[in-house]
């Protein structure tokens, strides 16, 4: 009795907190643009009591061989089943921020015609979700799909609707969420891939099998998890505002057409926004979802985690030289090099004394352009190295660059001149070592199992042009708006698979790599890389000569608390341990693991040309992550 009791108090608890969030809703459209900071303050209070309550409540009553939080992301096929709903839900839109899903609804009175090609189609998954948010006719449903192996039924109904729909059949995994509110729906997808815990217990029994008291507990989080600036101690209303006023400021004076920002703190995203259009034309809105080239960042995306795996294996060591691994650069009696003796550590912290880039691509250019002796619009094995769709470049110009590369002379080393060319060469190296393919190899041991689906090279191959943001007009080389192809010229020659550019992704897919990063290895309950290996790389390798760099990643300026903060870098309220990189297309991001702090900003402020360079006159990259550890400050959470 005292535990239906406490049962009542709690629905009561949460349908008073509903309401006032929704007279709050009605009353109060705006609540980070009206100015006012105490009653926003309190509406984000009462959104934050709300979401603990409901997160508290949300009860696992069948977890299987420990389906649950999932495992093994790039080895699922996920159908995300709705039912009672005729378009994506908020559950379904959530479990699809942490792998790709594939949706499937069936609204109230779906005909048998309907639940029949459903259940057709379900033949090529191995994990079905079902989402139940409508009781009618719920139970002929679920019978049917209860024969289907790996399946996990969440249900948005009260106990007391649920027990009325009878045999649920056995599933592997079971949910009960207890409320059909949007929340209810995003915590409890978010519960199913370990962004949160399980800690609910059942208020009253369920038929024969669930008795009042029951529910499963997963004490620890083990991916990112979504939610409001509050639950960190962080204020909504003032955390919009000031990356809206910094952002919107950017888009009025035209620094890029839009852009995607994520922060979390902590393994809790507590902003995540798109801002702008695709373009100027204002076609598009620009969406989280949204896809772009990653430019330079790609060295620490693409290029580092391949290295850094290779390394910890002994199979590529920092002071062996770069020789060893690329052989072209070893020094004969008929084959001259410069750089034999250059060792792979400083190539990584950019001293090896490269130039910085060469314009390779220029060499494939006449008077009139293109020249018909490099390139076909037809791809062959002659014909190989895709610049541009439709344009295909003589697979052996990369013969031609790396000549180029041998040959080029070694200026300044010793001293910090950031290159690229070096790294370039990181997709043959990896495939020689490892012995599979460069693309296949990051899949394998990073993007897949972190469920970092959009984060590929040559996306066009999966994505489509909608998804994928367009970047410069290209009136020099390839003649044409580039959309879906890398950005960066020295890359395309490579086909647009090299180790300096080529990598794109969404802002949410980048957080979880680099959120792997922050905590040093570990990420979804496994370990991508050891804790020392990320301490080695993220260590500033030549301080001495003012050299900020670490291996791969960007530092702050050495003593960077001496400098004002127009001339600190990234911002002067950056650690020493903090990290990150930028690129050229108008991509950055920053991790900062004392403070646990992560964040990203994506844009493509070179569209539509490369001379736009209010982003950085603007400082609005830098500016919000100095306007977030200000945030942390004034919580006294920062260190």
């Amino acid at each position: 009795m005292l535990k239906f009791q406490l049962f009542i108090v709690l629905i009561v608890l949460v349908f008073n907190l509903r309401s006032q969030s929704q007279i709050n809703s009605t009353s109060f459209q705006n609540p980070l643009n009206n100015g006012d900071l105490t009653f926003g303050a309190n509406y984000f209070k009462d959104k934050l009591a709300q979401r603990e309550a409901i997160e508290k409540a949300i009860t696992l009553l069948e977890n299987k061989n420990q389906l649950i939080p999932l495992q093994g992301l790039d080895t699922l096929r996920i159908a995300a089943i709705s039912f009672g709903s005729s378009s994506v839900t908020p559950f379904q839109k959530m479990l699809g921020n942490y792998t790709k899903i594939n949706c499937f609804n069936l609204p109230v009175g779906f005909s048998e015609d309907e639940m029949n090609a459903l259940i057709k189609n379900l033949g090529s998954f191995n994990l079905v979700i079902i989402g139940v948010h409508s009781s009618i006719e719920g139970k002929n449903l679920l019978h049917r799909l209860s024969s289907v192996k790996n399946q996990v039924v969440v249900s948005f109904l009260n106990p007391e609707n649920l027990n009325k729909m009878g045999d649920i059949g056995y599933p592997d995994g079971l949910l009960v969420a207890y409320e059909n509110s949007e929340i209810a729906q995003q915590l409890a997808a978010q519960l199913l891939f370990g962004g949160i815990g399980a800690k609910g217990k059942l208020p009253v029994s369920i038929g024969d099998r669930y008795r009042s008291g029951d529910g499963l507990t997963i004490n620890q989080p083990i991916r990112l998890k979504y939610t409001i600036p509050e639950e960190v101690g962080l204020n909504s209303v003032r955390v919009n505002g000031r990356i809206d006023s910094i952002v919107n400021n950017a888009l009025s004076k035209r620094a890029f057409p839009g852009c995607n920002i994520l922060v979390a703190k902590d393994g809790k995203v507590i902003f995540q926004k798109a801002y702008g259009f695709h373009t100027y034309e204002m076609r598009t809105p620009s969406s989280t979802d949204d896809i772009y080239d990653l430019a330079s960042v790609t060295k620490v995306a693409g290029a580092l985690p391949a290295i850094m795996k290779l390394n910890e294996e002994g199979k590529c060591l920092l002071d062996e030289p770069f020789s060893t691994y690329w052989t072209d650069w070893k020094k004969g009696l008929f084959h001259p090099s410069n750089k034999s003796d250059v060792t792979v550590r400083e190539m990584l912290a950019h001293q090896s004394g490269l130039v910085p880039y060469i314009t390779f691509y220029k060499r494939t250019l006449s008077e009139k352009g293109l020249s018909d002796r490099w390139y076909s619009a037809i791809q062959s094995d002659r014909y190989n190295l895709e610049v541009a769709p439709g344009l295909f470049l003589k697979s052996k110009f990369r013969n031609s660059v790396n000549k180029s590369i041998r040959k080029s002379p070694l200026k300044t080393r010793g001293t910090y001149v950031y290159s690229d060319l070096s790294v370039i060469l990181t997709p043959d190296i990896v495939s020689k070592i490892a012995g599979t393919n460069y693309i296949d190899y990051l899949d394998q041991h990073f993007y897949g199992p972190l469920g970092a689906t959009t984060m590929t090279y040559l996306p066009l191959k999966k994505f489509s042009h909608e998804q994928v943001i367009p970047t410069e007009y290209d009136d020099y080389f390839r003649k044409r708006l580039i959309h879906g192809s890398v950005h960066d010229e020295s890359a395309s020659v490579f086909g647009g698979i090299a180790g300096n550019a080529g990598l794109f992704s969404s802002a949410n897919d980048l957080a979880k790599l680099v959120q792997m990063y922050l905590q040093f290895g570990t990420y979804g309950g496994k370990q991508y890389l050891k804790k020392s290996t990320l301490e080695t790389f993220n260590t500033v390798q030549f301080p001495q000569i003012n050299n900020r760099r670490a291996l791969g990643f960007d530092k702050p300026l050495i003593d960077n608390q001496k400098f004002d903060k127009k001339n600190a870098y990234p911002c002067l309220a950056a650690t020493p341990q903090s990290f990150g990189h930028s690129g050229f297309t108008g991509t950055f991001f920053w991790a900062d693991p004392t403070n646990g702090l992560v964040y990203i900003f994506l844009s493509n402020r070179v569209n539509p040309t490369r001379e736009n360079h209010k982003i950085s006159e603007l400082n609005v990259r830098t500016e919000i992550l100095q306007a977030m550890y200000e945030e942390l400050r004034n919580t006294t959470k920062i260190q």
